[in-house]
């Protein structure tokens, strides 16, 4: 089983849909992929999120019929054997997560490939889980395509 790993600030609203979403349509196409997800925030504890998983992302896929294997996890910071055993690691915005990868893992800054979806102070929930859906839609759609070869 492949890995993709999904990273965001706090592990908690754009990461934990990604990896809900994407394990939910690798199944759907048979795809020997798996996502998980992690935070690049080091004080995870500052954040202020309440309980293991944003509202905003168990709304949208509950809307979606998606169960949500994982929502009784609490974030996970990311430490460096996550990146150890992931073929495939996206940071869900450019802006924001570039300068903490350069950071706390400046040794798999090429191996980031990465999104641009803004947090909650940047775009509203309903146009981010949009935007990251299409995204996560062209990696299944590229994966397929390599599958088939």
């Amino acid at each position: 089983m492949n890995r993709i790993l999904f990273l965001c600030t706090g592990n908690y609203y754009r990461s934990r849909f990604a990896e809900e979403y994407f394990n939910h349509q690798a199944v759907q196409f048979a795809l020997p992929w798996e996502a998980d997800s992690r935070a690049l925030r080091r004080d995870l504890a500052a954040t202020g999120n309440l309980g293991p998983i944003s509202a905003f992302a168990v709304s949208e896929l509950q809307r979606r019929s998606i169960p949500i294997r994982g929502g009784e996890r609490h974030p996970i910071r990311a430490q460096r054997a996550d990146f150890d055993s992931a073929q495939r690691i996206i940071a869900v915005s450019h802006r924001e997560h570039a300068p903490m990868v350069r950071q706390h893992f400046p040794e798999v800054l090429e191996r980031i490939h990465y999104f641009e979806i803004g947090d909650l102070d940047v775009e509203t929930p309903a146009t981010a889980i949009a935007r990251l859906t299409e995204e996560i839609d062209r990696e299944i759609a590229a994966l397929r395509a390599s599958n088939d070869l």
